[in-house]
């Protein structure tokens, strides 16, 4: 092999280990399970100097957020903010959009991601061309694809949301029943979703499965609610719907584990290679979605969600 391809394979290899390191581990509820790496793009001497990881899967045309995070070779990238075009990959490659995310540092402080705002305006693939300024002036960049939808798999901004129960306190002897959470905060679970709709205040509710998930944002995403309800309590109703219907049962072993049934009315399981990665849904006082949010989402991004419907 000559020395350009050894710098390639080298390259590579050093991209797969610290993705799969920067998905491995968990803080709070949370057990991680590695994410398999994107490779982003390959030149002649080594892979682009970033690799981008997709956090957000269903996409549809119309306005979608997006979350990605960054990493080098060495870490991952927390600068503040990453320049996002968009690329639909028709017969030729055409640029859509360009927009700017934001960096917004996860629970614990260990991990992070890029969040922004992007329009689709036809089906099928896409690319999106991230570009990051270093401290010396410098750019690095990154190549994410994606798949664009006609419609979202999950429930879509405006539309009101499926009716299901989803349990409540009442329905058990104990919240361990309810919830892999282990400090659980009682008032998520007072309501049914649409009870909590009959009383005309916006709605945030939370499907995570915090103890038990594949990726490292179920706990630390119901963390972040949990922090809201105490700021809000009395304008917005707050909700979380534990993602298995037999969570006292599973103990850790997920062969155990039952769906409850509203995550099948709510369409995840139709999801391509959907585990129990966690969503949120921020539901006007008139029933209808404002915003959704898949992965974790920051208090800041909720805060604002939140702030546009009172």
């Amino acid at each position: 092999m000559n020395s350009s391809g050894k710098r390639f394979f080298f390259g590579l290899a050093m991209v797969v280990g610290l993705v799969a390191a920067a998905c491995s581990g968990g803080d709070g509820d949370t057990q991680v399970v590695a994410t398999q790496p994107v490779v982003t793009a390959v030149s002649s001497e080594q892979v682009l100097a970033l690799n981008g990881i997709l956090a957000t899967k269903d996409l549809s045309i119309g306005t979608n957020r997006i979350s990605f995070l960054l990493t080098s070779p060495k870490t991952l990238v927390t600068v503040p903010t990453a320049t996002v075009t968009s690329v639909y990959l028709g017969s030729t490659e055409a640029a859509q959009e360009t927009a700017t995310a934001e960096f917004f540092l996860w629970p614990f402080g260990s991990r992070g991601s890029y969040v922004t705002e992007l329009s689709f305006d036809k089906l099928g693939d896409w690319r999106l061309d991230v570009d990051v300024q270093e401290e010396d002036g410098s750019t690095s960049s990154a190549q994410i694809p994606l798949r664009v939808e006609e419609t979202s798999v999950t429930p879509g901004l405006g539309t009101k949301p499926p009716t299901a129960v989803n349990k409540t306190s009442r329905d058990v002897a104990e919240l361990t029943m309810l919830t892999t959470r282990s400090t659980p905060d009682p008032d998520l679970y007072q309501l049914t979703i649409a009870e909590a709709l009959e009383t005309k205040r916006p709605l945030l509710v939370v499907f995570a499965s915090p103890a038990l998930c594949t990726s490292p944002t179920c706990g630390p995403q119901v963390e972040t609610v949990e922090e809201l309800e105490d700021q809000y309590k009395g304008r917005v109703n707050f909700i979380h719907v534990e993602v298995y219907e037999n969570p006292a049962e599973i103990q850790g072993d997920l062969s155990r584990a039952q769906f409850a049934p509203i995550i099948d009315t709510w369409g995840f399981t139709k999801l391509e290679d959907y585990r129990n990665e966690s969503f949120s849904f921020i539901i006007g006082s008139d029933g209808k979605i404002a915003s959704k949010y898949e992965g974790y989402a920051s208090i800041q991004e909720l805060e604002k969600g939140l702030e546009a419907v009172l």
